[in-house]
């Protein structure tokens, strides 16, 4: 009995990317074959190509050397046409960044109609279906920007599914989700798959490794051979752990009587959705104290993203105050020294080099030389050495967060305000992150990160649990 063609299938696959500066060989001669109805993982640290291969098996970009095909159409090959009737009839692509999947003036419904009447075949599960099975139907009339960054990601596969696509290809579907919403989207994925879909996802989810029916594992853009399941792969001691680097952040303001830095009083925010209120933060009490390393966990969308927000003066609450103990309440933008901010969206320069963005708080602040040691430490000890000269769009989203991280950090601030801080990141690099967390806070950095990932409570002072916008304290 002849062996089933598979979906997609490469040889020798070839990518370099001519930058400004250098060629950056992204893929090294990949050779692989992609399952028809099933769930394949592209894993591997940040950097290693996973992006890359998934921009190219969905039409988005031309292979440098070798073959790739792709449902019997050969990419290397295949003309723009191609290309683009590929992307419309048979792949479709959900983003690393969920937001970047929609057009920010459509609800999700009229997401899902508009690519229900440009698909060519049905979508395998009608779109109501899709809405209940990824427990988006309650969000269905809202906006992206109504959206939290998981539920973003969830209708983005909607969206993607609904268009009748029979490869799936999503770069990081599960990075901003919640173990809960992810595992609901995993599940929905093997049901998919089921149905004769085929997933091929790139991730550091360990869940969608373990529920894969195949992993291709990368590392610095070629094939690892994998024989045996390893649980250490993603542990310490592993090509994707960094190597320890011991940096500090100058005098220490630790004391040893902790004083407060933050004072939230009974802090309300809401935000009207057509007919109804969406409270996304409800009567919240906090005080952070100097030096603290505090979490604040909880689902996607309860209000965790918003609250951090509030603290750092981007929105204004309804009802309440917030104090910035010894910070002038007259100053409409606090400092870099103040207060540091490490977005979802990140907020890199894009004219500026790794390097340069990391420097830029030291620059508007004049203190570039007095800091540069330090400069030279957060590039080493995130892993960035060799990418510093790099411009953003030549690093991938792993890269780009953990530069972000020390742009934030190079002025010791007194106030550190991360959201999901690793959420793009293996587990050597997300311990790596929270390590350095860890280390500012020791100095007398106050951090406040809003996390789903339970694996770092063990790195934190006190856990804040949220939910429905309210905020409850748990034991550590």
């Amino acid at each position: 009995m002849p062996t089933e063609r598979p979906a997609v299938q490469c040889e020798d696959l070839v990518k370099v990317y001519r930058t400004a500066t250098s060629a950056v060989y992204a893929l090294r001669g990949i050779t692989a074959q992609f399952p028809r109805a099933a769930l394949t993982a592209v894993a591997g640290p940040s950097g290693s190509g996973k992006s890359s291969l998934l921009r190219l098996i969905a039409g988005m970009d031309r292979p440098t050397e070798g073959t790739l095909v792709v449902e019997g159409v050969a990419l290397h090959s295949g003309s723009s046409r191609t290309m683009r009737r590929l992307r419309k009839r048979t792949v479709g692509y959900v983003f690393q960044r969920a937001s970047d999947n929609f057009f920010p003036h459509l609800t999700v419904r009229e997401h899902l109609l508009v690519a229900v009447r440009a698909s060519r075949a049905p979508a395998r599960i009608p779109p109501a279906e899709l809405l209940d099975l990824l427990g988006m139907a309650n969000r269905a009339d809202h906006l992206p920007s109504e959206l939290s960054g998981g539920e973003q990601a969830r209708a983005a596969m909607c969206q993607v599914l609904a268009r009748g696509a029979t490869i799936v290809v999503a770069d990081e579907p599960t990075a901003e989700l919640d173990s809960s919403s992810a595992g609901d989207v995993l599940r929905t994925i093997r049901v998919l798959v089921e149905h004769g879909a085929t997933f091929i996802l790139a991730t550091h989810d360990r869940a969608i490794r373990r529920q894969a029916d195949e992993v291709l594992e990368l590392h610095h853009g070629t094939r690892r051979e994998r024989t045996a399941p390893n649980p250490q792969m993603w542990g310490k001691g592993t090509p994707s752990q960094p190597a320890s680097q011991e940096w500090s952040f100058g005098t220490s303001r630790h004391q040893q009587e902790r004083k407060a830095v933050v004072e939230l009083r009974g802090v309300s925010k809401s935000y009207p959705r057509g007919t109804e209120v969406v409270r996304a933060v409800q009567d919240a009490n906090l005080t952070l104290h100097e030096g603290e390393l505090v979490g604040l966990i909880g689902r996607s969308g309860s209000g965790k993203t918003t609250l951090l927000n509030i603290v750092g003066g981007w929105e204004r609450p309804d009802e309440g105050h917030v104090v910035m103990v010894d910070v002038d309440p007259d100053e409409p933008v606090p400092p870099w020294s103040e207060v540091s901010v490490v977005p979802q969206r990140l907020g890199l320069i894009d004219e500026l080099t790794i390097r340069e963005n990391i420097e830029y708080p030291a620059r508007l602040s004049g203190r570039l030389e007095e800091v540069r040691w330090l400069v030279d430490g957060l590039i080493d000890s995130f892993g960035l050495d060799g990418l510093q000269a790099r411009y953003p769009g030549e690093t991938s989203v792993g890269e780009q967060q953990r530069a972000a991280l020390a742009r934030a950090l190079v002025l010791s601030p007194r106030l550190l305000l991360a959201d999901e801080p690793s959420g793009h990141q293996d587990r050597g690099w997300a311990d790596a992150v929270f390590e350095a967390l860890r280390r500012a806070s020791e100095e007398g950095t106050t951090c406040l990160t809003a996390t789903h990932n339970e694996d770092i409570v063990r790195y934190l002072d006190r856990i804040l649990s949220m939910s429905d916008g309210r905020i409850a304290e748990r034991s550590a």
